[in-house]
């Protein structure tokens, strides 16, 4: 989806912080990234860096402080869909559920899952943002790491890459508001594949590891 007629950088926060019920679920830590474009291009057939691989599909739980996520992915064709709960006296205010969409890429020998809202719970003026992590997975656990908020801004401020995000509001804000990156998939590969391995952009204490149930 091009930029072209949106009405500004508001409108695109509002609809990003609506419409990805999967960081209120998993409660990211600090201030998540999320990005306009996903991590796959639009082309025909299909990009040939999504894979699919039925590994994924089954419940997977993860317990933190007495309360339990359960995630359950079914799978048709080339996108799973994702359903969360939480369950747990632990859970608070977050005893809710959740239904996303996500496509699997391999980018040299790494896998990242591209995780957006399903089309249905897109209002007609809202944007269908993405969030973006990497994945490992076998027969008895599923790992989703997030890209780090700090680690992306200071890449960015030292120039050490160009990634196109959403300008800053300079008025303060309350509550802190997720990096909203609007680099096209082509240059959100290049940047998946550079940084794979980068401890300080993909950040093992910020990995959401999820057990078979």
């Amino acid at each position: 989806m091009h930029l072209a007629g949106i009405i500004g950088s508001r409108r695109i926060i509002t609809a990003a912080g609506v419409v990805l019920a999967l960081a209120g679920l998993l409660i990211l830590p600090g201030c998540w990234v999320m990005s306009i474009h996903p991590l796959y291009e639009d082309v025909s057939p299909t990009d040939p860096d999504i894979v699919f691989d039925k590994g994924l599909t089954g419940s997977w739980t993860l317990t933190d402080e007495k309360c339990t996520t359960v995630l359950t992915i079914t799978a048709k064709d080339e996108v799973y869909d994702l359903q969360q709960a939480k369950q747990g006296e632990g859970c608070g205010d977050w005893q809710e559920k959740s239904h996303q969409e996500a496509r699997l890429l391999k980018l040299e020998s790494s896998y990242f899952l591209d995780i957006s809202p399903i089309p249905d719970d897109v209002c007609d003026m809202c944007i269908a943002v993405h969030w973006i992590a990497a994945a490992r997975f076998d027969k008895e656990t599923f790992a989703l790491t997030p890209i780090d908020s700090d680690g992306l801004n200071k890449l960015l401020q030292a120039r050490t890459i160009d990634l196109k995000t959403v300008p800053e509001d300079p008025k303060p804000r309350i509550i802190e508001r997720p990096v909203t990156l609007t680099a096209s998939a082509k240059d959100l590969k290049s940047f998946c594949r550079r940084f794979a391995g980068d401890k300080t952009v993909f950040k093992a204490d910020s990995t959401f590891t999820f057990k078979r149930k």
